[in-house]
């Protein structure tokens, strides 16, 4: 079975306790069970080199997970243009790569994972009002 994993980089280990379950709950919430939680300690070292994000690469390349979990995207990349190409870097072994919020992922279909309906195209429409006349 298909598992997922949560990935980590934070040396802040008593934010720790709560981290992982957060990230925990993104898979559990698409009936994907975690396997691993990875932990690099090291947020001054670059991405790539990380052991763990090297593990999570490892376990994506073996076919053995649907899904990455992180609690955003600085953990494991620098900018936009590094998450894309890590993401499209996971897509390629049939996983997913996203954050504790991130809407419902396309999950590729797997033996026992029924097809998710598509994330939103844009984010919703927020108004903003004018507190200066309420005064």
């Amino acid at each position: 079975m298909r598992t997922a994993l949560v990935y980590l980089c934070t040396s802040d280990t008593l934010s720790l306790a709560l981290l992982k379950p957060w990230c925990a709950q993104r898979a559990t919430a698409e009936n994907i069970p975690v396997s691993e939680t990875i932990v690099d300690t090291d947020e001054l070292l670059p991405a790539a080199e990380r052991a763990g994000r090297q593990r999570v690469m490892a376990l994506a390349a073996s076919g053995d997970i649907v899904m990455v979990v992180t609690l955003d995207r600085t953990m494991l990349a620098i900018g936009r243009k590094g998450w894309d190409d890590l993401a499209a870097d996971v897509a390629e072994h049939g996983a997913v790569l996203i954050t504790h919020r991130t809407p419902v992922p396309s999950i590729p279909p797997t033996d026992w994972a029924q097809l998710l309906p598509a994330a939103p195209a844009s984010p919703p429409v927020v108004e903003l009002v004018d507190a200066g006349g309420q005064r």
